[in-house]
């Protein structure tokens, strides 16, 4: 089922979707993005996709909401270390419905991402 199809058919008070989307989103570009927060660190394609289904499903990008330094933001690293970007993401329909955003850096999951 596509995440779209999914959000749309479910009809819960609270949503809340968290997953690896290989998506680079933040920080907002312009004032008609106010779904996207003004913390983050670069775009993508996958980036763009992604702020298109919060845009259409009126979600509010949850790590962008919150200002990090980006030793903080990162959530995955190449093999090696030579890479790291902001790659796992959480989305919900309630802006009041987080405090924070926030990864657990030193909590080891046996992946190439950090526990978001």
């Amino acid at each position: 089922m596509d995440l779209e199809k999914f959000y749309r058919e479910d009809h819960t008070f609270y949503k809340v979707i968290i997953g690896d989307f290989n998506a680079k989103v933040c920080p907002r570009r312009t004032p008609e993005e106010l779904h996207i927060g003004t913390h983050g660190l670069q775009w993508n394609d996958q980036g763009e996709r992604l702020s298109e289904f919060i845009m259409t499903t009126k979600t509010i990008h949850g790590n962008s909401q919150f200002q990090k330094p980006s030793s903080l933001r990162w959530t995955w690293e190449s093999h090696g270390g030579g890479y790291r970007n902001e790659v796992d993401h959480i989305i919900v329909n309630k802006r009041f419905s987080l405090m924070d955003v926030a990864l657990v850096p030193k909590f080891y999951t046996g992946s190439d991402h950090r526990l978001l």
